[in-house]
């Protein structure tokens, strides 16, 4: 996995828990063995101080947001992830009533950066799921997170 380091006092907003790692705040990419390269467009990749204390683990895209955190802690990025995302922010929905209310049968399920997972938008349309993928990283996740969505939703999804 690819190690992206901050620059000295960059890394005050991802302290914070902001989900946003901008161009500007990177001092250099690392791969596991030490020496400098870019990652694909999507790759997981781990963010740290310019020390190498871990701050969080996302998607890494070449542009002025260079990496989106989905976790602030060191987990792996798989199904099981997606899974548990998901089910919080159906969780979450159900606690609000918006899962199971006699005047509507839609609402979104996933809001991007507002349930940590940036990029991702996902609605509920009467056992039908939208997905809107935001950024590449997203994109090639939508396997996993489709994965999930059957786990939570069991046999009530349709489409």
């Amino acid at each position: 996995m690819f190690q992206v380091i901050l620059k000295s006092g960059k890394d005050a907003s991802v302290r914070r828990f902001h989900p946003w790692v901008f161009s500007g705040a990177i001092k250099k990419i690392k791969t596991e063995e030490g020496r400098e390269a870019e990652p694909q467009e999507g790759d997981i990749v781990k963010v740290t101080d310019n020390k190498g204390n871990f701050l969080g683990i996302g998607h890494y895209q070449n542009g002025s947001i260079m990496v989106r955190i989905l976790s602030f802690k060191e987990e792996e990025i798989n199904e099981k992830f997606w899974t548990e995302k998901i089910q919080e922010a159906y969780d979450l929905r159900n606690q609000l009533k918006l899962t199971d209310n006699h005047q509507t049968n839609i609402y979104r399920l996933i809001h991007a950066e507002g349930d940590r997972l940036p990029g991702l938008i996902i609605d509920y349309y009467a056992g039908t799921v939208v997905i809107q993928s935001h950024s590449i990283g997203m994109h090639y996740a939508k396997e996993n997170i489709v994965k999930a969505l059957k786990n939570v939703f069991g046999t009530v999804l349709k489409a």
